[in-house]
């Protein structure tokens, strides 16, 4: 299956797929994707993310998402799910990032890559 152009078809047409355009919706839509994929749909997008933020070893890709969306610091669930432009925001951020990792993962040797940076990164760490 072809998981770009499903998610781009998902995104445009949230609709069509029981969601209501919401990125609580679109996560819990990818999720599923996730788990009917062995949980290998995403593998090595946590760890693009964080080499991406800089940061966030412990968090979950969804709260990275966040991080990227919103540099400053994520709004909390409430804010997010009461204020229609952040909503908005973190969706256009997540099928953008979406895309990019998919597409960066489907090169040639893109996940030992990604996975090779995210190590890298980590060593960098003063904490590692």
């Amino acid at each position: 299956m072809d998981y770009r152009k499903l998610f781009a078809d998902v995104h445009r047409r949230p609709g069509m797929f029981g969601l209501d355009g919401s990125f609580h919706d679109f996560t819990v839509f990818i999720h599923g994707c996730e788990a009917g994929n062995d949980w290998q749909l995403l593998a090595g997008f946590r760890e693009w993310l964080v080499v991406r933020c800089g940061h966030g070893d412990n968090l979950v890709w969804r709260a990275l998402v966040l991080h990227q969306a919103f540099p400053d610091g994520p709004p909390h669930r409430e804010q997010l799910e009461a204020e229609v432009e952040l909503d908005r925001a973190a969706v256009e951020t997540l099928f953008r990032l979406l895309d990019e990792y998919l597409q960066r993962r489907a090169e040639d040797g893109g996940l030992a890559r990604i996975f090779d940076e995210y190590v890298t990164w980590r060593k960098a760490q003063s904490w590692s």
